[in-house]
This record gives C-alpha cells, structure tokens and sequence, in this order.
C-alpha cells in the first residue's frame, strides 16, 4: 500500500471517498514504540491540558510520539506536522513506516517467526541486536521496532562507538511486535509529517502563530543525577542547565508570538524559577516514574507542565529574566555531592 501517493501527505478536500477511510485509519493510530520518558501516563491525567489548534502541530523530541498520535486521534482536521528527534534511527524508522508499513510489517512478522521457534530466545535478540548494529547506518525500521520490543524497558542506549548495547528484556508474552494493521493505523497518522533528524531549535524554528508546539526535553533531573552521555532518553549527549535555559527562552520568544506550547519537565526548584522569572505559568503536578529495574520503586515524582505567560514585569530587577546561570550551575553541582550552592563554590 503506497500510502505516500494515495493520501499525499494531507488529504485533498476534492477526495471525498478517502475522508472515510483516512479517518477511520487516523482515529485508531496509537504508538507502536515504546520509550523512556513516554507520554502515556501524563496524556491519562492531563490530556486536557493540550489545546485545539489552527495550524501546525510541532514535537521537537519526539520520541514514543504518544502525545502526536493523541492529536491525531482527537483533533477535529488533518493537520501538517514537524516532528523531530536527534535520535536518527528513531526519525528513520518513523520514515520508513511512514512511507512502507506493509514493507515494515512483513520484515517483522519474519522476525517474529524467528523469535517464536527460538528455543534461546535471548541469543535470537542478540543476533538481531548485533546484525543491526552492522547495518548501520541503513534504515532498518523492522528491527529497531523488534529491538525496542525486546530489550529492557524499551530504552534507547549507544555506547561510544554508537552501538545499541541495552540488554534482553525477556518479554512476558511470545507476540512481541506490532500488527500490520497499527502499522498502517500510524503510517496513515504520519502522512501529514515533515520528519527531520536534528536539534530541537530546528523544528521549533518553523512555530507560526496558529500553531502548537508540545516539547518533552530530557528532564533535568537526569543532569543532577550526574549521569553519564548514555543518560540522555534521546540520544547520547547530556541536556544540561544551559540547554534548558536556552529553550526556556525560546519558550518566552514563542509565547511573546502568540503561539501556543505545552512543555514537561521535572519538577526541581531551578526549573520552577528559570521558567517563573521568564513570566511563563508553570504547574506542579506529581506523575509516577517508570524507568527502574524493580517495580515497587516506581514512584512518583514532582513535575512541571510549562505554558504561555504574561510577559515579565520590565521594572522589575532584570535577574527575573536573565537567571544567574553561574549560581544555578553550583546549586546542581551541590545537589549532586549532597551539598549547598555556597559549599560546592567552596570545594572547587
């Protein structure tokens, strides 16, 4: 089914016939990843919070795209959209789905036979593991989508030569990956999007006013960790203070078109003031983690929805918008030793 040609990227109003059947594809299309950091549980509580829009509809990290095929499932139009990742295989795997899901799903239904006659089912995973490692860096969406099916929690891990290392995952059920039908489901919900493997400015740089943009940026809580380049849900290098600061101003330059945005993030009080000092309206709100290797340690954890604000007030001190990066950065150090802003200064 060459989806590319039958729906052209957005369905032409003139072709009445394939409304239906656009339709019926797009309001069931649900995510076929899964993914550290997903939306999944945050759409459960707080699907609400995102706007109906005019225009675009831009993600500039990605990821499991649960909050995309949301909007897809519930606007009231087709609608164009620019989503990006720096994750290349991600964005490849989107494309090719996109563009080939019948080619995708008979490459992952040989997978699947493979993985089901498997008497080891863990050294099947390795041998595909390895074999797309080898293949890089030609697309090769079915075994990205059996690898992120079978490995540990369906994280996303290189190590420094750029290799896909996360262990074996031991999926409880046999049938691990998607059915033909959700590829097709979601290859027809792509159908309107631009895909680009890039920086998050670059897709966050086509906003108009009329558009919605929703980002999900490596939370900040992964920097105070003091996790290595691997920390990263996205991609290998690490999202720090300064990162986050430039988009909190980018967040200010969007509100200030009058464009619409939904951002998350975690909940640690130098969040709280970067995006408050910016005069954005930010909510604290409490959502469960998943990622970690037992169960019953999956807590909850304070975050952050980020949305327009009125601007800040100019007669006020201009450290309400110009945030002191250089105290920000020793309070993350000292967060992270066990220690106060001033005694981290200190112990350098």
């Amino acid at each position: 089914m060459d989806l590319t040609k039958k729906y052209d990227r957005v369905v032409p109003a003139t072709s009445l016939p394939l409304w239906g059947e656009y339709y019926a594809r797009a309001r069931q299309a649900r995510p076929f990843l899964r993914w550290a950091g997903g939306k999944q549980r945050f759409l459960h509580a707080h699907a609400r919070r995102l706007p109906n829009f005019s225009g675009k509809y831009i993600e500039p990290f990605l990821g499991g795209g649960s909050v995309f095929f949301h909007m897809v499932r519930t606007q009231e139009r087709p609608f164009v959209s620019r989503l990006g990742d720096t994750n290349r295989h991600l964005i490849r795997c989107y494309s090719e789905v996109r563009d080939d899901p019948e080619g995708v799903a008979d490459r992952l239904e040989a997978l699947q036979a493979g993985y089901s006659a498997a008497r080891d089912k863990s050294a099947f995973y390795y041998d595909v593991r390895e074999s797309f490692a080898n293949a890089h860096p030609r697309a090769d969406a079915a075994r990205f989508i059996f690898l992120n099916k079978t490995c540990w929690n369906g994280l996303w891990r290189v190590n420094k030569a750029g290799r896909f290392n996360v262990p074996y995952g031991a999926p409880k059920n046999d049938r691990v990956v998607p059915e033909r039908d959700d590829l097709i489901n979601a290859a027809v919900a792509l159908q309107g999007a631009f895909l680009r493997a890039t920086s998050w400015a670059n897709t966050v740089a086509f906003a108009d006013e009329g558009d919605f943009v929703f980002l999900d940026p490596p939370y900040y809580s992964e920097t105070l960790l003091g996790r290595d380049n691997f920390s990263d849900k996205y991609q290998q290098k690490v999202f720090g203070l300064k990162e986050h600061t430039r988009l909190a101003h980018q967040l200010r330059s969007l509100a200030d078109r009058g464009i619409d945005f939904v951002l998350t993030n975690s909940g640690e009080p130098e969040m709280i003031q970067l995006y408050r000092g910016l005069g954005l309206h930010v909510t604290e709100i409490e959502m469960p983690r998943a990622i970690n290797s037992r169960a019953d340690q999956r807590t909850g954890a304070p975050e952050l929805i980020v949305t327009p604000g009125d601007p800040p007030d100019v007669s006020e001190s201009e450290a309400a918008v110009l945030l002191d990066l250089e105290a920000l950065s020793w309070r993350a150090k000292g967060r992270s030793a066990g220690l106060g802003a001033e005694e981290a200064r200190q112990s350098e």
